[in-house]
C-alpha cells in the first residue's frame, strides 16, 4: 500500500515530464528534423529568456501574487546597460552591476507599495509595466540601439563553452539556485506559507509583507538579467525588445504546475512548462504549418497540457457535467 502510495506520488509529480517526453516523441516521428542536437540546442536557446524570467518570477504566484512588469524590466535593463557601457564608457563589470540594481531597485518599489499601501500586485505591476515602457522610451528616444561593443559583453549572448550557448547555462543555474530557494530553505517555506495561508503564516511568525517584498526583488532581479541576456543575443537595446514576454512567463509557470491562487509551485515545472511551449513553436514551423495557426495550435495543446498536467479526468468530469444538466426529480 505504501509503495502504491508513493508510486502515484512520483507519477503525480513527473506528470509534466511524461507529457514533454510524449510531445517530443509525437514531434520527431512527424519530423526527422526535430530530435536532433542542432534543433534541441536552438529551442533551448530560444527559451533561456523565458527560463531565466521564470526562475525568480514563481514567487509571486507562490505568495498569491503575480508580476507583469518582468518585460519591462528586461526591455529597460538592456537601454540602461548600453547607456552606462557606451554612454558614459563605465566598465562592462560596472554596469552590470549598476543594471543589476537598478532592476533590483524597481522589484523593491513593486513589492513596497503592494504591501505597504496595500494596492493588489496586478495592478501595481501593471503600472510598472506601463511607467518602465516610457522610461525606455524616453532613454532610448524610441529609437532601435544597436550593441556592437564591447565584446566581452557580446559573448553572454552568443558566446559557447562545450556547443552550448552560454544564455542556457545562465538560465540552468538560475533555475537550480532558485529551486534550491524554494526548497530547501526557510525563505522559499515562507514564501509557499504566506501563498498557503496567510494568517496561519503570521501565526507561525512570518512576516508576509518582507517575505512578499523579497519576492518582487527576486523576480525583477531575474529579469534585468534576462534583459542583460537579451541584449547581448540580439545586440540591439529596444523599449519593445521583450513585448509580451510577461504573457509567455506567466503561461510557462501556471503550464508548471504553480497555482496562482498561491501556495504551491514548482521551478523545475516552470523551466519544462517554457520548453514545451518552446517545442510547440518549433514543431510547428518543422511542420511548415502557416503562422497564423499557430496560436490557435499553441492554445489548444497548452489547454491540453494544463487539463492533463492537473491531474483531471475527463470522463467523470463530463458525467458530473451531465448529472448537473439532468433535471430533478
Amino acid at each position: 500500500m505504501i509503495a502504491h502510495t508513493r508510486l502515484r506520488r512520483l507519477l503525480a509529480g513527473s506528470r509534466l515530464f511524461l507529457i514533454l517526453i510524449l510531445m517530443m516523441a509525437g514531434l520527431s516521428l512527424l519530423s526527422d528534423r526535430f530530435l536532433t542536437l542542432d534543433n534541441l540546442t536552438n529551442v533551448l536557446w530560444s527559451v533561456c529568456l523565458i527560463g531565466i524570467m521564470c526562475s525568480g518570477a514563481i514567487y509571486a504566484p507562490i505568495t498569491g501574487g503575480i508580476d507583469l512588469s518582468v518585460a519591462s524590466i528586461a526591455a529597460l535593463s538592456g537601454i540602461v546597460l548600453n547607456a552606462l557601457m557606451n554612454g558614459a564608457g563605465l566598465n562592462l563589470v560596472l554596469s552590470l552591476a549598476i543594471t543589476l540594481g537598478f532592476g533590483l531597485l524597481i522589484g523593491l518599489v513593486n513589492g513596497i507599495v503592494t504591501t505597504r499601501f496595500k494596492v493588489p500586485a496586478f495592478i501595481v505591476t501593471m503600472a510598472a509595466k506601463t511607467y518602465l515602457f516610457g522610461l525606455a522610451m524616453y532613454i532610448s528616444k524610441g529609437d532601435q540601439i544597436t550593441i556592437m561593443k564591447p565584446r566581452a559583453f557580446l559573448a553572454i549572448g552568443i558566446g559557447k563553452w562545450l556547443g552550448v550557448p552560454f544564455p542556457i547555462y545562465i538560465m540552468a543555474a538560475l533555475a537550480v539556485a532558485s529551486h534550491i530557494l524554494l526548497k530547501h530553505t526557510g525563505f522559499g517555506r515562507r514564501a509557499i506559507a504566506v501563498g498557503a495561508n496567510e494568517v496561519a503564516a503570521k501565526l507561525s511568525g512570518v512576516d508576509p509583507d518582507r517575505t512578499r517584498i523579497l519576492v518582487y526583488i527576486l523576480s525583477a532581479g531575474t529579469a534585468a538579467v534576462a534583459g542583460i541576456v537579451m541584449a547581448s543575443l540580439t545586440q540591439q537595446a529596444y523599449a519593445m525588445n521583450a513585448g509580451g514576454y510577461e504573457l509567455d512567463v506567466i503561461t510557462a509557470i501556471v503550464v508548471g504546475g504553480t497555482s496562482l491562487m498561491g501556495g504551491s509551485g514548482s521551478v523545475a515545472g516552470a523551466l519544462t512548462g517554457a520548453v514545451m511551449v518552446g517545442f510547440i513553436n518549433n514543431g510547428l514551423n518543422l511542420l511548415n504549418m502557416p503562422a497564423s495557426y499557430h496560436p490557435l495550435a499553441t492554445g489548444l495543446v497548452i489547454l491540453a497540457a494544463l487539463i492533463l498536467n492537473q491531474g483531471m479526468s475527463l470522463p467523470r468530469t463530463l458525467i458530473r457535467w451531465m448529472a448537473r444538466l439532468r433535471p430533478s426529480a
